[in-house]
């Protein structure tokens, strides 16, 4: 009997190091998960069940798209500080990015008024 949990997904980290339920374990709500006595198992309402097929856990591919894209970002962003240090134009570049910025949320802010 397969009772594990897994991800193929990069942004998902499944761990069953705990063996009491997420919630309360003297009130079990439908739906509730636990690795318990190295099974997986799930509430039905009245009673714990043990998977018997194991679970695959994905985020869709908006989700990764977006992550990726977030990742990217922040390294481009941590770039452009080192660089900031460094050489002085890039520094007064990032303060004018900066300033529009701010410049362009009020500007809507207005136009939402």
């Amino acid at each position: 009997m397969n009772t594990s949990i897994y991800s193929t997904a990069p942004y998902i980290t499944v761990d069953s190091s705990s063996a009491v339920p997420y919630i309360s374990p003297s009130t079990p709500s439908a739906g509730l998960v636990r690795y318990y006595g190295n099974e997986m198992q799930v509430y039905d309402g009245a009673a714990w069940l043990t998977v018997t097929n194991s679970v695959n856990i994905a985020l869709t591919g908006v989700a990764v798209d977006a992550i990726e894209w977030a990742q990217k970002k922040m390294l481009e962003e941590a770039e452009a500080r080192r660089m900031a240090e460094q050489y002085p134009a890039v520094a007064d570049a990032m303060g004018a990015v900066h300033e529009a910025e701010q410049q362009l949320k009020t500007v809507v802010a207005l136009c939402r008024t």
